[in-house]
């Protein structure tokens, strides 16, 4: 397994976990602790690792490009489940929708639970953008251990917004 840690000025540090080609995880830049980029690490992680820093830092970067079916590890994770983060995925830069909408887009119009919750623990926050997912009235909804403020900020940052 590669670590790829980058630098996201004024957020902090982020890191890619990369196995066999294939995106593991990405945990969102966070102030302090963890170690510099390792030397010699995967060329394409690294070029992801560049492009995640240019987005923190305000580049126009949806991600969309990027073929997660090949390059992220689904192995566990329920067809219904991965239905509902390609509905994720489709939602624009700049655009949010509700829980509800995400499970539309999905085929599971009843299922707006189950959205919060592949939401809630989604391994690859910003290239499944789950920070553009907000409660029906309008309102942030949560945003995991990162909190409520930093789903407003990578709302700002993307020019949308949520009461």
């Amino acid at each position: 397994m590669i670590a790829c840690v980058y630098e996201a000025p004024g957020w902090g540090t982020g890191s890619l976990l990369v196995e066999d080609g294939r995106v593991v995880d990405h945990d969102e830049p966070a102030p302090a602790g963890r170690p510099a980029a390792r030397a010699g690490a995967d060329p394409a992680a690294q070029a992801l690792a560049e492009r995640l820093a240019a987005y923190y830092a305000g580049a126009p970067d949806d991600f969309a490009d990027l073929d997660l079916e090949a390059a992220w590890d689904w192995h566990g994770i329920p067809e219904d489940e991965r239905r509902l983060l390609r509905a994720v995925r489709a939602i624009p830069r700049g655009e949010t929708a509700s829980y509800a909408e995400v499970a539309r887009m999905a085929g599971r119009p009843r299922s707006w639970r189950a959205a919060g919750a592949a939401c809630a623990h989604g391994p690859l926050s910003v290239l499944v953008p789950y920070h553009r997912v907000i409660r029906a009235d309008g309102s942030i909804g949560g945003y995991g251990a990162l909190g409520d403020e930093r789903k407003r900020r990578l709302l700002a940052l993307e020019g949308a917004r949520a009461r």
